[in-house]
């Protein structure tokens, strides 16, 4: 079979993954999209196939890692080799910018008609719904350590034998395995990821918000490079813990990996305890702004209405999925 550099697979198998992943974010929260207006669960199944056809273009090639936190974690557990960490890692960073950018291309008038900073950032980079670096940074970590375990135990990186060491003619592996992991990456976002948003991954928060940084997106506002460590540090610790755990859990070895994990692990904690009370933090919504739609903010509303005589029109720019509601009073008498 022809071969590629496991470099370049990681590249390519990247790219694909923030291609699509950022494109679902884009299309949902983008103004004026097709898609705009969708829920947080489409955008964790897009981000879960994303993930899967990344790993099947290149996973026969470099063992479809795609994310520094999985080759860490790998080599923690064994299965990979430090000595290719690096260059994998600037791949996938690589890989993640592009794919970033075709997104940028792909969505080029929408930028100018999204008025919210933060939704611009949000297809590139995550952004926490409550910001605490101390519980993101734990959201991460624990969100990542699940990802590379499972990936472990599910066998995406492992090649199904049957008795005596005979690799099997048809290889599960090829087909079901990326699957496999893509839904695991899928209802991690879904049961974990309400938090952050999940990275899950350094090299799809870095490179894309490195992107945003660079691309020149109208009235973009900042990157937020302030926040830009959580998704790095925490899932490098997470996955790192996670493939030194796998290797006492499978093979029943405490390698010195896993007290390094682990001393990683409390080291980002700590770090992000203090910079709690020590960094700037963006204002969060820790209480519902008073303007801020919900279901139950508009059922009170509703309950407490008084009639006054006018009828309230809805603007065209209040539909489905648009938060911040006006309503215009016109007199009956002018209908």
């Amino acid at each position: 079979m022809y071969t590629i550099s496991p470099y370049l697979a990681e590249f390519l198998g990247t790219l694909i993954m923030c291609t699509i992943g950022c494109g679902v974010i884009a299309n949902v929260e983008l103004r004026r999209s097709k898609g705009h207006g969708d829920n947080f669960f489409t955008i964790a199944f897009g981000w879960g196939f994303a993930v899967t056809f990344g790993v099947y273009a290149s996973h026969a090639y470099s063992g479809g890692h795609l994310n520094p936190a999985v080759s860490i974690g790998l080599a923690a557990f064994g299965e990979f080799s430090w000595e290719k960490v690096p260059g994998y890692i600037i791949a996938q960073v690589l890989g993640a910018m592009v794919g970033a950018g075709l997104v940028y291309l792909n969505y080029l008038p929408h930028w100018k008609a999204t008025a919210d900073k933060k939704i611009k950032l949000g297809v590139f980079g995550t952004v926490p719904a409550i910001h605490n670096y101390f519980t993101n940074a734990l959201s991460e970590m624990i969100g990542t350590f699940m990802l590379v375990f499972s990936a472990l135990y599910t066998g995406v990186n492992f090649k199904p034998s049957i008795s005596g060491g005979v690799e099997l003619s048809l290889n599960l592996n090829d087909v079901l395995k990326p699957l496999a992991f893509g839904f695991m990456v899928t209802v991690l976002v879904i049961g974990l990821g309400g938090q952050t948003g999940y990275a899950l991954n350094p090299a799809r928060d870095f490179g894309p918000r490195l992107m945003h940084a660079l691309l020149p997106i109208h009235d973009k506002g900042s990157s937020r490079w302030f926040y830009a460590w959580v998704p790095i540090c925490g899932p490098i610790a997470g996955g790192f813990m996670g493939g030194a755990f796998f290797k006492l859990y499978y093979e029943g070895q405490v390698s010195p990996w896993l007290f390094v994990s682990s001393a990683l692990a409390i080291v980002v904690l700590l770090f992000a305890w203090w910079a709690n009370s020590h960094l700037y933090r963006a204002p969060s919504s820790e209480v519902i702004p008073e303007f801020e739609d919900t279901h139950a903010t508009a059922a009170a509303r509703a309950a407490t209405y008084t009639p006054t005589g006018s009828m309230p029109i809805l603007l065209p720019e209040e539909v489905k999925g648009n938060r911040s509601t006006r309503v215009v009073n016109r007199l009956t008498e002018d209908e």
